[in-house]
């Protein structure tokens, strides 16, 4: 085994487990992580009621150019924006936190943060995001205990947390439709409904802190346990298994879905990209070249590879399925406080990160094809048992390229027999109906109904799917779920 630099978190995982109220555990990792990467909290920002406008340009510090790897960063008009999370969004652009102001922001494939949108409650300190199964943007408010939701068009939404001093961190649209989160403070996974309600989960193991969280590709969640040195995975109703890493101190910090069906985390302790099977546990790491390099956000690539960012050096790192890791150096010269944070692919086909204290939005050429497809489920509230009721679902591509080999099912209940639908679609299951729609270019979208009688009293719960050969930067809103309540005549 090769030898390793001491993690930077050993430190604060010892007081951590010397002191174990919740709260002092959640603040002091907070504290220590902001202090890391040379983050000085701002004084909060007056919340302004309207977002700021288009820029002419953008501030880019470095050109445009076309061969992989190449950088291209841009600022946020905040001073004190320090942004943090990135996701690609619902509608073709990117949206990120601004954790120094309270604000979630956008910012076009072209690099122009059109933009800031101030959250509800001052002191919030935003910071993951991600793309909901409803089609807006979902994001963690850890300093005010609550999950924030907010709809491409800016309208904004909080919900607080029933835990106190939970501090929900990382966060995920799950399988099940539902959005899934971390509760570092409260040693706890969270499950939020889009429409609000919120179940938790508690972990085995007292203070494991659950950090970042991610859907897997076998139908689970998959999530870090920061201190525990443990992967863990819960199933949609909560049942937890956990895998011990091999390495002590690890720090598994961010974890996401590969283009290769296996979960790929960052390991700042151990310098190093751990990789694992969802079938088997088995668990393998690739070791970075470079001592005390800081991995930390990693994300898959439209290239079929996995993209990280490498904190203490200021590069984005790339690693093939076979191992294979490749560096491109940041344009700031001024690790760590102007380094890469979080890492997402965008719509464009490349790579965006954030730079919290350079207060910067980076894009990395990967020249790959990405098609943002997207399904909604409509259906009526209520049926009346005898009589028919009628989904509805759209398929739409929000990306830049065409879509390829899209594939739409619902899956309904068998009590609900169908009695047409259009276009016609293939029925070999009396629980699904598939539709196999080819190519769907970039920018467009079909409209598919099916009619159903229902035939009991009973909630009746359909769940729409799309799939595409084509890479999706954002997987979330590839599931709808829709329920119907039906009552006697």
């Amino acid at each position: 085994m090769p030898e390793t630099a001491p993690s930077p978190l050993s430190a604060p995982r010892r007081r951590l487990r010397r002191r174990r109220g919740r709260r002092s555990a959640a603040l002091l990792l907070v504290g220590g992580l902001l202090g890391l990467y040379g983050f000085t909290a701002p004084a909060v920002a007056t919340p302004k009621p309207k977002p700021v406008a288009p820029a002419a340009a953008p501030a880019a510090v470095a050109a445009a150019a076309a061969a992989v790897g190449d950088i291209t960063e841009f600022g946020v008009p905040d001073p004190n924006g320090f942004p943090s999370g990135i996701t690609a969004g619902p509608d073709g652009n990117m949206w990120f936190t601004e954790n120094g102001s309270d604000k979630i922001g956008r910012i076009t494939p072209a690099g122009v943060v059109d933009a800031e949108f101030p959250v509800l409650t001052p002191g919030s300190f935003p910071f993951d995001i991600v793309t909901g199964s409803d089609g807006n943007l979902w994001f963690t408010s850890p300093n005010t205990n609550r999950i924030g939701r907010i709809t491409p068009t800016g309208q904004v939404r909080e919900f607080p947390l029933p835990v106190a001093d939970s501090f929900p961190w990382g966060i995920t649209a799950g399988p099940d439709g539902n959005l899934w989160f971390a509760e570092l403070g409260a040693n706890r996974v969270g499950r939020i409904t889009p429409d609000g309600v919120i179940t938790d989960f508690t972990l085995p193991q007292e203070d494991s802190v659950p950090y970042r969280i991610t859907a897997g590709p076998d139908g689970n969640v998959w999530f870090t346990e920061l201190f525990a040195n443990r992967i863990g995975r819960i199933t949609p109703d909560g049942k937890v298994k956990e895998f011990t890493l091999p390495n002590p101190d690890s720090a598994p910090d961010s974890i996401t879905t590969g283009p290769d069906g296996k979960l790929w985390f960052s390991e700042p302790g151990f310098n190093a990209i751990g990789r694992i099977t969802p079938s088997s546990g088995l668990i393998e790491h690739f070791p970075l070249t470079t001592t005390n390099s800081g991995p930390i956000g990693i994300a898959p690539g439209p290239d079929g590879n996995v993209w990280f960012v490498e904190s203490n050096i200021n590069k984005v790192g790339r690693i093939t399925p076979a191992g294979v890791i490749t560096e491109y150096p940041l344009p700031n010269p001024n690790p760590p406080f102007d380094a890469a944070f979080h890492i997402a692919p965008g719509p464009d086909g490349n790579m965006w990160y954030t730079e919290i204290s350079a207060n910067l939005i980076g894009r990395v050429e990967v020249g790959g094809a990405a098609a943002e497809v997207a399904v909604s489920l409509a259906a009526p509230d209520t049926g009346r048992s005898g009589r028919p009721y009628t989904y509805s679902v759209t398929v739409a591509n929000h990306g830049l390229s065409a879509a390829s080999n899209v594939i739409l099912t619902l899956n309904k209940p068998v009590t609900l027999p169908v009695t047409g639908s259009s276009p016609r679609a293939n029925r070999t299951d009396p629980t699904r109906l598939t539709w196999n729609l080819g190519t769907l270019a970039a920018g467009r979208q079909r409209t598919f109904q099916v009619t159903v009688r229902a035939t009991v009293p009973g909630r009746n719960t359909a769940t729409a799917r799309v799939a595409s050969s084509t890479f999706d930067p954002a997987p979330g809103n590839n599931v709808s779920v829709a329920t119907t309540r039906v009552t006697a005549l």
